[in-house]
């Protein structure tokens, strides 16, 4: 029993040391601070969807943001962007917006704002179109100026107030666009009722690229241009019509006889194929635009001339029978018969007509108005 109590009392005693000992290990303050790193943020590959290392992608994102049409985008500089950010994007913009053609035209403001996140840079650009380039699916595009006269055409023919092209290499100044669109019209005058007004503005890039917006004023609205259309293309005094001679000459006086008997010269009047075939009355250039379309219908080589008579300004044409060209003034036959005014040569012309000979042919046909006389019927019948 003695030992049992000892025992106890031993235990009691290691059991206050052990306690004494816990308190005072509770009792300190054990304290480790580190300093906190903000991670760097990563760029959103999804949301940025490109990420660049060199001035030539950056160059190739801004024109894809442009070729898409896109008001906004984001990119990030890879952190091993070769080259200097602020320099680079400033200078890609500068050469987007000044040195291409295409953007010149459609882009009316580029602007952007850099931001730094960590090692990478990211760029934010807002990009502003102007009215006319909202469209780019609109603008022909071409790598030369061939087949230009065509899109004239088809837009004339469409009655389009607005063509723009681009092409990639081409030397034509506004001036000759303006001219190229009066020559499709003047070489197909039953396009449109009246020749439209041409404006032509154009915008140079690298190089020989250019950009022409042409413009087409008809000087009447799309209902009444439209009307006119339909009553002119009615005209069609040959069509269906036998008795026609396979004589080129022949032909051709026949469309002569066919507008003078029709219509009517007036100082005064109207300077449309509109007015000469279905009003009766034009004036020099309404009728020789006339005959250029009567002359299409019948085969015969024919173009108008511009120039003076009697040192006013005048129209008349010039036809080709053969391997030859003469002079026919619609006007002059209108007055005074065929016999005045039907395959004239340059010799007769010089005395009071002027024009710039080195854009027409020389007219030195051996061909007259008397050479025909005998094989022509004035008005052969079940033709008019």
């Amino acid at each position: 029993m003695k030992g049992a109590r000892i025992l106890l009392c031993l235990l009691l005693a290691g059991l206050t040391l052990l306690l004494t000992a816990c308190g005072d290990l509770f009792d300190r303050e054990y304290v480790s601070v580190t300093d906190y790193e903000i991670p760097s943020p990563e760029p959103d590959k999804e949301e940025a969807g490109v990420t660049v290392l060199d001035e030539e992608e950056l160059r190739q994102f801004l024109i894809q943001l442009l070729d898409d049409q896109e008001t906004e985008g984001r990119i990030v500089f890879d952190a091993d962007y070769t080259g200097d950010i602020n320099a680079d994007i400033a200078s890609v913009c500068w050469q987007v917006r000044t040195q291409d053609a295409l953007y010149a035209y459609c882009v009316s403001n580029i602007s952007y704002e850099l931001n730094k996140l960590g090692n990478h840079t990211e760029g934010r650009f807002s990009i502003g179109y102007t009215e006319a380039g909202r469209d780019l699916d609109q603008i022909v595009r071409m790598q030369l100026t061939t087949g230009l006269e065509q899109q004239l055409r088809d837009a004339i023919q469409r009655g389009d107030s607005r063509l723009v092209v681009l092409i990639g290499r081409s030397s034509l100044s506004a001036e000759d666009v303006e001219t190229l669109a009066s020559k499709v019209y003047r070489e197909n005058p039953m396009l449109e009722p009246r020749e439209p007004r041409v404006t032509v503005n154009m915008l140079s890039g690298t190089g020989l690229q250019r950009l022409y917006e042409i413009n087409f004023a008809y000087g009447m609205n799309r209902e009444e241009l439209q009307e006119r259309r339909a009553l002119l293309q009615s005209v069609t005094p040959f069509e269906g019509k036998s008795g026609i001679s396979g004589n080129p000459a022949m032909r051709a006086l026949l469309a002569c006889e066919y507008l003078t008997d029709k219509s009517s010269f007036a100082e005064d009047g109207q300077s449309d194929i509109y007015s000469a075939l279905t009003q009766g009355k034009a004036n020099s250039e309404g009728l020789a635009l006339a005959y250029v379309e009567l002359c299409r219908q019948l085969e015969v080589p024919c173009q108008i001339v511009y120039g003076q008579k009697d040192w006013n300004s005048h129209c008349w044409n010039i036809i080709e029978i053969g391997e030859a060209c003469y002079h026919v003034d619609i006007s002059l036959c209108c007055l005074n018969g065929p016999e005045k005014g039907f395959l004239l040569p340059d010799e007769t012309m010089w005395s009071n007509y002027r024009w710039d000979i080195s854009s027409y042919p020389p007219c030195t046909g051996p061909l007259r108005f008397d050479d025909l006389v005998p094989k022509h019927i004035p008005k052969l019948p079940g033709i008019f």
